[in-house]
């Protein structure tokens, strides 16, 4: 064997050797939020489930450079998944098809909740935090299960399953709740 290609041999596996695997309690401020019930996930990227339709349309360039049927950038939209106690909040956009309801004056096109989580549970899996939920949108028309992934180093990346629409799925960043001050006038 060459040294140049033991040398390489070896440098692989004390990398490889040396990478820790990341628990999800070692992150002791996301541990205390998720304890809570108090964090707010902010997406960066939406990745909406990929159809014929929803291919040819969002291949099409309507939504910019960059931006494609598998994946779209958010940076700058603003959207949140907010748990604070038992209450779930969310504005998110939705890219995909919509199987059935709505309305044809129906302004709120995304995923739009105010609601009560129902079913939540909280389980740790390949070092990240598993979190599920229901909720119903804000008309109370339309229910939606979630399923969080929450890392230690504050990555997030979920799903959404509605009843009418087609799965959407979201990557961005977990961070504490902040609580918003309320001007008084």
């Amino acid at each position: 064997m060459k040294p140049g290609v033991g040398l390489l041999v070896v440098l692989i596996l004390v990398s490889c050797g040396s990478s820790k695997n990341r628990d999800a309690t070692t992150n002791a401020h996301l541990n205390q939020w998720i304890a809570d019930r108090s964090f707010e996930i902010e997406s960066n990227f939406a990745m909406p489930m990929n159809t014929v339709a929803v291919s040819a349309v969002l291949n099409s360039s309507i939504l910019g450079p960059g931006n494609n049927s598998g994946q779209i950038n958010l940076i700058g939209n603003p959207n949140y998944l907010r748990i604070k106690g038992d209450s779930v909040y969310a504005e998110l956009p939705f890219f995909g098809e919509r199987r059935m309801g709505g309305g044809y004056t129906n302004r709120d096109t995304g995923i739009n909740i105010e609601d009560i989580a129902k079913d939540y549970a909280v389980t740790t899996k390949r070092g990240m935090y598993i979190i599920t939920f229901s909720a119903k949108d804000k008309q109370g028309n339309e229910a939606y299960n979630f399923i969080l992934n929450l890392s230690p180093n504050l990555n997030a990346n979920f799903s959404v399953n509605s009843t009418q629409r087609t799965v959407m799925q979201f990557r961005g960043a977990v961070a504490e709740l902040q609580e918003k001050e309320q001007d008084s006038e």
